[in-house]
């Protein structure tokens, strides 16, 4: 099973989740069900795969096959001068990943503070 996610992580699907909970309610109850699969860094950024502990016990989020959800809120990390774009992906009404992108910059994935803003 994969490992727990990150507080940067996490703070962005929690971001997404209070933007998008009411369109799709579902959201929130996969949180506390996902794990990170794996991590794949680009240079600017970074593609989180989830999978899923215990999903049976879930209904999908939406029936659409696949879905792209996003917040309006900009985020800065301390070590990037440009910030963070994201986005979350959805495929088959599951959490499939999450996209982490630099404005151009160079980023191993590392980070200490961050920040969204509106």
């Amino acid at each position: 099973m994969g490992t727990h996610l990150n507080s940067l992580e996490m703070a962005i699907i929690e971001e997404i989740v209070s933007t998008k909970g009411e369109q799709y309610p579902l959201l929130k109850n996969h949180i506390p069900f996902l794990r990170v699969k794996s991590r794949e860094k680009t240079g600017v950024g970074v593609y989180v795969n989830f999978e899923y502990e215990e999903f049976q016990t879930l209904s999908k989020v939406t029936e659409m096959d696949d879905l792209v959800l996003t917040s309006e809120k900009s985020l800065e990390l301390d070590v990037l001068q440009y910030g963070l774009n994201y986005e979350l992906n959805l495929t088959k009404g599951r959490i499939a990943f999450l996209e982490l992108v630099t404005n151009g910059e160079h980023w191993d994935g590392i980070f200490g503070k961050f920040t969204f803003i509106e």
